[in-house]
């Protein structure tokens, strides 16, 4: 696993989808670094999640730099973003709720 996993989007694409290679880096308890906006899908998983990621500004070479440096002083094993994948991302975990939900 690296060091440290990088999740770049430009301004204002943080919402269109969620990168695909963030659930691998989250399962297997990754540090990450994300360029998102705060009011973002990937910007809100950062605050809401504590020690998920380390959330930076886009298109800022100084906050990418900043944060990099920021995850490498990270513990190697991130709990937060194993814990959040085995709780959300799950494939059991995601059909038990879905058929909760269409139960009502």
């Amino acid at each position: 696993m690296g060091d440290c996993h990088l999740v770049v989007q430009k301004r204002g694409a943080a919402d269109a989808v969620l990168p695909s290679k963030l659930t691998n880096i989250l399962a297997v308890g990754g540090n990450a670094v994300i360029t998102a906006e705060a009011h973002t899908e990937l910007g809100q998983l950062c605050e809401t999640f504590p020690g998920i990621a380390v959330c930076v500004e886009p298109e800022s070479v100084e906050a990418l730099v900043a944060g990099i440096r920021q995850a490498l002083l990270l513990p190697k094993h991130n709990t937060v973003a194993r814990e959040y994948a085995e709780r959300t991302l799950d494939k059991e975990n995601v059909l038990r709720q879905f058929i909760n939900d269409i139960r009502g």
